[in-house]
């Protein structure tokens, strides 16, 4: 057995007591089971997010399946077309009320600031006014601070963050222990992607990563710059950066701003660690895998298996979300039985699976060690 499959062995026998110990947590519990509202109405349940982005999509949908599994909703076939963006499968089920007999999306409830500044003081304003909402699903850094600097008279309505990369650094959270805000509660893994920038180095063992980001406290909170600066002092590699200086204007600028950082980085690096960002998307994605399959650079994702399904050599697999979406469909359920969002428990760590994509492996020249692909999850291999 191989050093590389020793540490990692280890890495997933912590990360595994840290799970066990993470659902302890809810021993004290509060009771989980399907109810409606004392006016036996059914909970309205809106939805806020900084902009479009997939991961929103995927997680959304893995979210419905697990309150479906959890008994607050019905197993329904969703068409394909409903499942395409967040806001289809919000508007999908607010126009069939029949998927749960105690969960109903309005219609007017789903918020989207479309990465603009001024649209998030608008829908701030726009959801302090609403006096039908029961609970609000913000997902992203920008949807949870803007959330956590609501104002103290709307402690009336728990929300729940979702999908957030750093909760503390974004400030969305005061630790990894208390929110701050008695209505607000998150998800913290605090040592998410310092597992990842470990374990990359750990299979790869480059000498300089590179990583594009913006230079703002959510971009560098997306980035994990932090952390990939701790591991770097703990391994002895480089971290080489490119950072654009500032909110950038448009996802446009965006775009165009991280091609020509990863062309720039591909010249200088010999290995890429891709974030969550505004330019990244499914139009983008193609292009950055090129130019560093072209440079024969291996690329770790910091989002999950889905883009490694799209051409991205390694990333930690996420199993469709399904752990998170788990774990949020419960807290879900405690709150609307009764539970304070703010005395929930904060850590939950997903489990340390690989995923690894051996046609990008193939085309860069990465022999994946034998132990690595005994270890891996998910395997891609068309």
């Amino acid at each position: 057995m191989s050093r590389r499959l020793v540490r990692f062995g280890r890495q997933l026998w912590i990360v595994l007591i840290l799970c066990w110990l993470s659902a302890t947590a809810f021993a004290k519990d509060y009771p989980t089971a399907p109810r409606l509202k004392d006016n036996h109405g059914k909970f309205r349940v809106a939805y806020l997010q900084g902009g479009p982005f997939f991961e929103y999509d995927e997680v959304l949908a893995a979210l419905v399946h697990a309150l479906a599994r959890n008994g607050w909703a019905r197993q329904i076939t969703i068409p394909p077309e409903a499942t395409r963006t967040a806001q289809d499968l919000f508007a999908y089920l607010a126009a069939h009320k029949e998927w749960s007999d105690y969960l109903e999306f309005p219609p007017d409830a789903f918020f989207d600031s479309g990465w603009q500044d001024r649209s998030r003081a608008a829908n701030q304003q726009k959801i302090l006014k609403r006096t039908d909402i029961d609970m609000i699903l913000a997902f992203g850094t920008w949807a949870g601070s803007d959330m956590k600097e609501m104002p103290k008279e709307f402690d009336r309505v728990p929300v729940v963050v979702v999908d957030v990369s750093d909760p503390l650094r974004s400030r969305i959270v005061d630790s990894n222990q208390d929110t701050g805000r008695d209505s607000l509660t998150a998800r913290v893994d605090p040592r998410r992607y310092q597992r990842q920038v470990r374990l990359f180095h750990d299979v790869v063992g480059f000498r300089k990563l590179g990583v594009a980001f913006e230079g703002t406290v959510e971009g560098r909170s997306y980035a994990a710059i932090e952390d990939i600066d701790v591991v770097a002092r703990k391994k002895g590699f480089t971290v080489v950066k490119a950072e654009h200086p500032g909110y950038f204007k448009s996802r446009g600028e965006a775009e165009k701003w991280l091609i020509r950082s990863a062309r720039e980085l591909a010249a200088r690096v010999d290995a890429f660690y891709l974030t969550q960002q505004l330019g990244l998307n499914d139009q983008t994605l193609p292009q950055l895998i090129e130019i560093f399959n072209q440079k024969k650079i291996p690329v770790f994702s910091q989002t999950g298996s889905a883009e490694v399904k799209k051409g991205v050599l390694l990333s930690i697999a996420t199993a469709g979300y399904r752990h998170e979406a788990e774990y949020q469909a419960r807290k879900i359920a405690q709150i609307l039985n009764g539970a304070k969002p703010r005395d929930l428990p904060l850590l939950f760590e997903d489990p340390a699976n690989i995923a690894i994509n051996l046609n990008t492996a193939r085309k860069i020249g990465f022999d994946p060690p034998v132990d690595i692909l005994e270890a891996a999850d998910e395997i891609i291999k068309d």
